[in-house]
């Protein structure tokens, strides 16, 4: 029987399927995880354990993981690295010096989901899980995915390591308010991203058989770590606070700020934030309410977001499977954030006529990977490939698609229809970079934390609506043409692209010819 993983921006979820219950449960492990008491689509309540993601390194490389950080006091230390997810989908590689050893986001991120298998496979004392589903944003890049697989397999050694992309095990989190054949929008709002999904499912009787298409997707960088920094923006402007007041403090006030959003989402009226920052000598003290979290998110356009996002995959799903939003049987919410003051009434708007769950936001996507068998998944690229190619009419760069989004793969066979030739005469090697493009709306930080693990305040305003990442940074010149290449001969290579299990991305180019 499967484990699974759902790491997350704040909290990760560790999940195993129980057969003699038959369904699936988050692990509770000892000193590590947190307790949620949540509803399951209307049924008996089930408690959903999380893995805050945290780690902390101590001295002599000793290593604390989630509630161990906060139980030690440790949330604010420089050597506690948080938001690691958001750091890893956005390539961010920058180290910092902790205990004379140097540790970046990568190597954090690993050793956090290592260790924490390690815990939760060792206090299973009927350990019988012999693989691992691990789960994916829609909108990865396939670095990620690379280094999720590897991750995993480094903290489960010898067992099969499957992988599954978070719309789909969200479904089948949510098997028993779905129907075979029915189709659903899965909303899926956590830490670091929103994700939107809508898919058709075919549910056999049990837990061993699924298979789930994906008809649409679109998806934002923009979850609630963003929205705490729009609180932490909102005091410094109300309380006349500069950068440096808080930069010294301002990971406890973060801290404090996410506790504010909580409380005022669960129901709280008000909630006061105090902090004392014994480098300038001041109190930094402001009290939230409910409206004042409410216009925050209204100013910030968070409902238009919402709302564009929706549009955008109801356009993918509408352009290529004739899906019409009246198609849509349900609304599957997933995500901490999806419990945000006020985001429910804004979805039941939109889709009027629609169910709208809300019921298992921390525990949906593992528990659902768990009856995930990987038998009959059938997916599509999330992002467009491109070469980067010279216009000699317009001397200059320019990106060429190679392999279009939504493209189901494996492809069954490779795809061509580009040539590479050479700039010169006599030419032995012959350059060319593959990029992976997203059109993910890329929301600018207010603070981040830094070298030292402590906030600071960065540049704002650089927003952009295409993201695009090289797959061969370092190896551009891989072409080597013996005998020489000469400007005029035109078709001498052929780029195509073929299916590579090996490196674990969907595509990879070859030449052809």
């Amino acid at each position: 029987m499967p484990i699974a993983v759902d790491f997350g921006t704040c909290n990760t979820v560790i999940a195993r399927w129980n057969p003699a219950a038959q369904q699936a449960e988050t692990v509770p492990v000892e000193g590590l995880t947190r307790r949620y008491d949540m509803s399951t689509g209307g049924h008996a309540s089930d408690p959903a354990y999380v893995i805050p993601t945290l780690i902390h390194y101590g001295e002599n490389n000793h290593r604390l993981l989630g509630e161990q950080v906060a139980a030690e006091g440790l949330l604010d230390h420089c050597g506690t690295f948080r938001w690691l997810k958001l750091d890893l989908l956005s390539g961010n590689s920058r180290g910092r010096w902790i205990h004379d050893a140097m540790v970046n986001p990568f190597d954090a991120a690993g050793n956090f989901v290592g260790t924490a298998l390690f815990y939760t496979l060792g206090q299973l004392a009927d350990d019988t899980h012999e693989e691992i589903v691990a789960t994916f944003p829609v909108e990865s890049y396939d670095a990620y995915v690379q280094w999720l697989r590897e991750a995993v397999s480094r903290g489960a050694p010898g067992r099969r390591v499957r992988l599954l992309d978070e719309a789909t095990a969200s479904i089948l989190g949510y098997h028993r308010t779905v129907r075979n054949g029915d189709i659903y929008m899965i909303f899926d709002f956590g830490g670091g991203t929103l994700d939107i999904s809508i898919v058709q499912v075919n549910l056999d009787t049990g837990h061993e058989y699924c298979k789930c298409k994906i008809l649409g997707r679109a998806g934002e960088e923009v979850g609630g770590v963003m929205i705490d920094q729009w609180l932490l923006e909102d005091m410094m402007t109300k309380e006349g606070l500069r950068d440096k007041d808080i930069e010294a403090v301002g990971t406890s006030l973060i801290r404090q700020v996410e506790e504010a959003k909580i409380a005022l989402s669960g129901g709280q009226r008000e909630y006061g934030v105090e902090q004392y920052n014994d480098m300038t000598g001041r109190v930094i003290e402001h009290t939230f309410a409910q409206d004042d979290l409410r216009s925050i998110l209204i100013k910030q356009g968070l409902a238009r977001l919402i709302t564009r996002t929706i549009d955008r995959t109801l356009d993918a799903a509408g352009g290529r499977y004739a899906t019409r939003k009246s198609d849509i049987k349900q609304v599957l919410m997933v995500g901490g954030s999806s419990l945000l003051l006020g985001l429910h009434d804004w979805v039941r708007d939109i889709f009027p006529d629609t169910s709208v769950q809300t019921g298992n936001p921390f525990g949906a996507i593992a528990a659902g990977a768990c009856r995930y068998t990987g038998e009959d998944f059938d997916p599509t690229l999330v992002h467009n490939y491109e070469v980067e190619g010279w216009n000699r009419d317009l001397k200059e760069y320019e990106y060429i698609v190679v392999v279009e989004k939504g493209t189901q793969y494996p492809t069954g066979k490779a795809v061509t229809g580009r040539y590479v030739t050479s700039a010169c005469d006599q030419q032995t090697e012959l350059g060319l970079i593959v990029f992976e493009r997203s059109e993910q709306v890329q929301r600018d930080m207010v603070f981040e934390q830094g070298s030292d693990g402590r906030m600071k305040a960065i540049e704002k305003g650089k927003s952009t609506k295409t993201n695009r990442r090289a797959l061969n940074p370092d190896n551009r010149e891989f072409i080597h043409a013996d005998p020489p290449c000469d400007r005029d001969e035109t078709r001498r290579f052929v780029i195509g692209f073929r299916e590579a299990r090996v490196h674990c991305t969907p595509l990879w180019p070859v030449l052809l010819g």
